[in-house]
C-alpha cells in the first residue's frame, strides 16, 4: 500500500503539533534539557516523520522562536496603532511584552536560545528567512512610534544615538526587567516587594524622561492612560490572564 500523501494543511497542522509539544516540554523540562529523542517520544509520529519537518533540534528551536516573534508582533502592532501620543503607545508596547511573557512563559524563556549562532548554523534557509522577515516587522512597529515622536517634535534623538540604539535600549530594559521580576519567568532574589508591571512602567518612564521624550512624566498621568488603553487594546489577553489568576496592577 502506498504511503498516505498529506495535503499542505495537514502537513502544517502536524508541524504545529510538534512545535506545540516541544513548547510544553520546554515549560516542563527547561530548554536546556530538550532533545529530539524526547520530542519524538512525546508525539505520535516516528523519528523519520519529525525529521521530515525539522532538520534537527536547532531547526525546531528556530521554528519555535519564529512563532514567538509572530505572537510578539501581533501584540506590538496593536499597541503601535493605539490612538495615543507616541510615548503612551511605546509604554503600551512595553507592557504588551510583559503580557506576552505572562501568557507564553516557555516562549519567553526559550527565545534567546533560538538566536544562538549554533541554531543559525543548523537551521533551514526557509526558517532563517522567515525569522528575518518577522524581526523586521517587530522592529518596524517599534521604530514607527519613535519616528512619529520625532515628527511631532516630542523626541529629539541624542547626538550620539540612532533610532536603532534607542530601540535596543528600550528592548533590553524591558527584557531585563521582566526576566528579573516576573513570577511567570523566575524572580531574582532581590525582587522582594517589587511588582513587575509597576517597575516596567517606572523604568520606561525613567528612560524616556532621560531622553526628554515629551510629555514628561510630571506633565502626564501615564499610569492611568495605560490602564485605560490596555482595556481597549488587549481585552482578550487580559481575560486570559484573569482566568489564570493574574491581573496587572501598577500601584
Amino acid at each position: 500500500m502506498a504511503p498516505k500523501v498529506l495535503d499542505e494543511f495537514s502537513l502544517r497542522a502536524r508541524e504545529q503539533e510538534i512545535i506545540d509539544t516541544t513548547i510544553a516540554l520546554i515549560d516542563k523540562l527547561g530548554v536546556e534539557n530538550i532533545t529530539m529523542d524526547k520530542v519524538v517520544a512525546a508525539v505520535s509520529y516516528s523519528k523519520g516523520t519529525v525529521y521530515k519537518h525539522f532538520l534537527g533540534k536547532e531547526d525546531l528551536f528556530l521554528a519555535i522562536g519564529n512563532q514567538a516573534i509572530a505572537i510578539m508582533y501581533d501584540l506590538f502592532s496593536r499597541a503601535a496603532q493605539h490612538k495615543g501620543c507616541p510615548r503612551e503607545r511605546m509604554l503600551l508596547l512595553n507592557i504588551s511584552y510583559l503580557i506576552y511573557a505572562i501568557l507564553h512563559p516557555a516562549l519567553f524563556k526559550s527565545v534567546q536560545c533560538a538566536r544562538s549562532p549554533n541554531v543559525y548554523g543548523k537551521s533551514s534557509e526557509k526558517r532563517l528567512q522567515e525569522q528575518e522577515r518577522l524581526e523586521a516587522q517587530v522592529m518596524s512597529a517599534t521604530m514607527g512610534i519613535i519616528e512619529d515622536a520625532i515628527a511631532k517634535k516630542q523626541l529629539i534623538l541624542p547626538a550620539h544615538m540612532t533610532m536603532h540604539q534607542v530601540c535596543f535600549a528600550i528592548w533590553s530594559q524591558n527584557f531585563g526587567t521582566i526576566s528579573l521580576l516576573s513570577n511567570e519567568v523566575e524572580q531574582c532574589s532581590g525582587a522582594s516587594g517589587m511588582v513587575v508591571e509597576r517597575e516596567l512602567l517606572n523604568q520606561a518612564n525613567l528612560l524616556f524622561d532621560g531622553l526628554q521624550w515629551l510629555p514628561a512624566t510630571r506633565e502626564h498621568n501615564y499610569r492611568q492612560q495605560i490602564e485605560l488603553a490596555l482595556q481597549k487594546v488587549f481585552p482578550s489577553e487580559l481575560a486570559l490572564m484573569k482566568a489564570m489568576g493574574r491581573e496587572l496592577c501598577f500601584e
